[in-house]
């Protein structure tokens, strides 16, 4: 058996980690955890970032090593450039992660190791990930406290963090992580696969007006997943599925006006390439390549607590 808990990080896939720490820094006011740590095994260099109940990993490779482009995170780098990448998740105890491979494994998901070859050992030792044709986009699991008393910590499990902090303080008014989209095919069979697989709730389903998408809102641990799927190949979202495949498209963050939020974001030179009444859809040529979204919309169903 497994628990699916809080979530660890999405990455931010850039070509300078220093520019985009710096641009999370001055947007979001972040709460950093890691800073620009270097991995020779994963060839990259990577910092973790909180904002409000969202952790976000932006992540360079090292460009500096000869090996750079020949490990999964570098293959990534060449084939998509800057984009999001991938989803993790805490699982609860570490006993859990044996759990969730063998449940991974007989549901015929393939399982690798962070450097993009088959895991070696059985049952898998440190973070599990799996391959992003078996489950639309590439999801690592990992026990809590991995990092050891010598790595870093991160604050959500000491109580030091305030989630509450960018709706009170901040002048973007972020109450909570809204939903993170992946752009698929089949709605119906990523549902499926999210809700039998990992043991997600269904929260609710629906044609989405804005992005032009049937799409399915599944929770899983404390993030809701937007399984999505184009409704007309005109739409943004469609033209990215034709061109990346499936994968992840979105992060939205939920915020208290929009009004308010689109005034600041534009202070700050981002642009918006669609929106309505209560969501707003970012230019990635003004966020880093990546689309962040901003909502005031709420989830039906979705019980998390907003700040």
């Amino acid at each position: 058996m497994f628990t699916i808990g809080m979530n660890f990080h999405v990455i931010h896939m850039t070509d300078d980690l220093d520019e985009l720490d710096a641009w999370y820094d001055d947007v979001f006011s972040v709460v950093r955890w890691m800073n620009h740590q270097h991995s020779e095994i994963l060839a990259r260099d990577a910092s973790l970032v909180l904002i409000s109940d969202l952790c976000i990993e932006p992540m360079a490779p090292a460009f500096q090593l000869q090996n750079w482009d020949s490990v999964a995170l570098g293959r990534f780098f060449k084939r998509f450039g800057k984009r999001w990448h991938s989803i993790a998740w805490y699982v609860s105890e570490a006993d859990d992660i044996i759990g969730l491979y063998d449940h991974l494994i007989a549901n015929d998901v393939r399982v690798y190791s962070g450097i993009g070859v088959p895991s070696p050992d059985s049952p898998p030792r440190g973070a599990l990930f799996t391959h992003p044709g078996d489950t639309f986009t590439q999801l690592e699991f990992v026990a809590p406290h991995s990092a050891g008393p010598s790595g870093p910590q991160d604050p959500r499990f000491t109580g030091a963090h305030d989630p509450g902090w960018w709706s009170n303080h901040h002048p973007l008014g972020v109450t909570k992580s809204s939903h993170v989209t992946l752009a698929v095919h089949d709605v119906a069979a990523a549902r499926d696969r999210y809700v039998s697989l990992l043991g997600g709730n269904l929260l609710y389903e629906g044609d989405m007006a804005l992005t032009q998408t049937r799409s399915a809102f599944v929770a899983v641990g404390d993030l809701v997943i937007e399984l999505a799927q184009p409704r007309s190949g005109s739409s943004a979202i469609a033209k990215d599925l034709d061109a990346n495949n499936q994968g992840l498209y979105a992060v939205t963050l939920q915020v208290k006006d929009l009004t308010a939020a689109s005034e600041y974001l534009e202070g700050k030179g981002i642009g918006f390439s669609d929106g309505d009444a209560r969501t707003l859809l970012t230019d990635p040529k003004t966020t880093h390549g990546v689309v962040f979204g901003f909502t005031t919309w709420n989830i039906p169903n979705d019980a998390r607590p907003s700040s």
